[in-house]
């Protein structure tokens, strides 16, 4: 995946291949050492999202370690077996042709998703399927593997998409004029609104790995979704609203246990593809390279509290110039001492906040990122919000009418779009600077699904019992707010600004080992793709109908 041999100098690749060489000797010596004691180390997929919810709930309710954060995702399945073997879901058992505790093979959840939008694409934290109007269907299954430290988890998904073009008329001349400014402005990014193939289909790795489990740590290659940060229906660095993607990476499986609190982190390399449908072919069409990195520590003396850390960058393949290109993680924040300038390098970086109060069963959570260095520390006191993004939400259980039942309420606000200061410093729009594609992976952001420049606000109320959950959902989404203030200049007449106000049913039941789960909603589009206000085109209020059924079945 990484080209060391093109890149690097002679006495700086000897380094680098002693460097490889060293840690894998010692990770094996360890993995001898550790044998007997390597956990199952099967990860519980960021797609499922009903079973993220569920230890989530379980958490608040006291009935998960409060140790594991669950801000790194995906996380270990078997640290959460307790909660599946309460629910009669096997999921981390070794259930089929081999049987110790050593070695053991077991078939993983078959999935099927099928999406439907009737006028336009909604919807995000998919994954692998696309912003698309029509029919989508997704199915994901396999197997995993364990041999001592070895683990193999082969899960790969294949999507079909209807996929029509929905374009026309009124809709193409704005949307032509919304692409132009993607795709050639300094506030651009690869985001195609179509993606130009009619009955859309692919197959890709999914959420597989492989992987060597030394105690607390591992150490392995993968083509899983990650998630950093606390957030529920938007993460701002990373998320699973894009496709999986090829990485390194070094990671811990459980909590780290020390005398002033516990440790969770991940440091990864991998590979950013760009969309089959890159609109301006003179940009740059070499793939990226992207390293990151997450800590979050849990202090001894504030239980339920949890901070975090987030790192990223991005670098086209052709302007690696050496070995620090491929580890730049742990560099100066500001800008004056890191000449960025000087290299087509993008990055993004967040701090993340989590309290869960034990006794009122509730949490309150917030995110604060940077799409851009300070260049000292000055600047960054001067102005905090140059660049900046950010997200808070809550969630609250309240006793139902028997104990095992609860009602829901949860809130959260994504902020994308620039802060009033744009005036006179504009930053530019989120998830784009120096890389023209923008922080995307195959046509869709890594972060949150909103996209650059969008504002979310989000509201749930539900009723639950284990699995079992019945609720209403109410969104408003406001489209790239930097798009009508920057380029349509219009900031008299609110009428003219594309939001969306979706009210939608939510729920899932488990009957045995099969789950059940699905999502049914109403969008109602003002101002559909700011037609408003561009050359006198008539005002366009659309209406879509969102709709989501989604299968899971757990071998025994």
């Amino acid at each position: 995946m990484i080209q060391v041999g093109t890149r690097l100098g002679a006495s700086d690749m000897i380094i680098w291949k002693n460097f490889v060489f060293n840690v894998f000797k010692g990770l094996l010596l360890l993995g001898i050492i550790s044998f007997p004691f390597c956990s199952f180390c099967q990860t519980l997929p960021v797609s499922n999202q009903l079973m993220q919810d569920f230890f989530r709930i379980k958490q608040l309710q006291g009935e998960v370690d409060s140790n594991i954060s669950q801000n790194l995702k995906p996380v270990s399945a078997s640290i959460l077996k307790t909660q599946f073997d309460s629910l009669g879901i096997s999921y981390t058992s070794k259930n089929v042709f081999i049987g110790s505790d050593l070695v053991f093979l077991k078939v993983l959840p078959f999935t099927i998703d099928q999406q439907y939008n009737s006028s336009t694409s909604y919807g995000w934290n998919d994954g692998l399927m696309i912003p698309a109007k029509g029919y989508q269907q997704f199915i994901s299954g396999g197997f995993f593997f364990k041999a001592g430290p070895l683990t193999i988890q082969a899960q790969p998904e294949f999507i079909y998409a209807e996929n029509p073009d929905y374009l026309s008329g009124n809709n193409r001349t704005a949307t032509d004029r919304y692409m132009n400014f993607i795709s050639l402005s300094g506030y651009g990014a690869d985001l195609p609104a179509y993606y130009e193939r009619k009955n859309f289909s692919t197959v890709a790795l999914g959420q597989s790995s492989v992987r060597l489990n030394l105690g607390p740590i591992s150490l392995g290659l993968s083509n899983e979704n990650l998630w950093w940060g606390p957030g529920r229906r938007a993460a701002l660095i990373m998320s699973n609203n894009a496709r999986g993607f090829r990485h390194v990476t070094l990671n811990t499986i459980r909590p780290v246990l020390t005398p002033i609190g516990s440790l969770e982190g991940q440091i990864i390399g991998g590979r950013l593809e760009n969309s089959s449908s890159t609109i301006n072919l003179t940009k740059n069409q070499d793939w990226r390279y992207l390293s990151g990195m997450v800590f979050n520590y849990q202090p001894k003396w504030i239980p339920g509290l949890s901070l975090g850390l987030t790192r990223v960058f991005q670098i086209y393949n052709t302007d690696i110039k050496g070995f620090n290109d491929y580890i730049p993680l742990f560099q100066s924040f500001e800008k004056k001492r890191t000449k960025e300038d000087a290299k087509r390098r993008d990055q993004l970086t967040s701090v993340f906040a989590k309290f869960i109060f034990k006794e009122a069963h509730a949490e309150i959570y917030a995110e604060f990122a940077r799409n851009d260095h300070s260049i000292n520390l000055r600047d960054f006191i001067q102005e905090p919000q140059h660049s900046r993004a950010y997200l808070f939400g809550f969630q609250k259980l309240i006793s139902a009418f028997e104990v095992d039942e609860s009602f829901l309420i949860s809130a959260e606000i994504s902020q994308l779009s620039q802060p009033l200061n744009r005036v006179l410093r504009s930053a530019g729009t989120w998830y784009v600077h120096e890389i023209n594609q923008g922080y995307t992976n195959g046509g869709e952001v890594l972060g949150a699904g909103i996209g650059p420049g969008g504002n979310l606000q989000n509201f749930e109320f539900s009723w639950l019992k284990g699995l079992k959950k019945v609720g209403i959902q109410i969104e408003r989404f406001e489209h790239n707010r930097d798009y009508y203030q920057v380029i349509l200049d219009r900031e008299d007449n609110f009428n003219e600004q594309w939001v969306d106000l979706c009210a939608g049913l939510v729920g899932s039941w488990n009957f045995n080992n099969l789950v059940v789960r699905g999502k049914i909603a109403g969008i109602q589009s003002f101002n559909y793709l700011w037609q408003t206000g561009i050359d006198d085109l008539p005002q366009r209020n659309q209406f879509n109908l969102h709709a989501n059924v989604g299968l899971s079945y757990y071998f025994k």
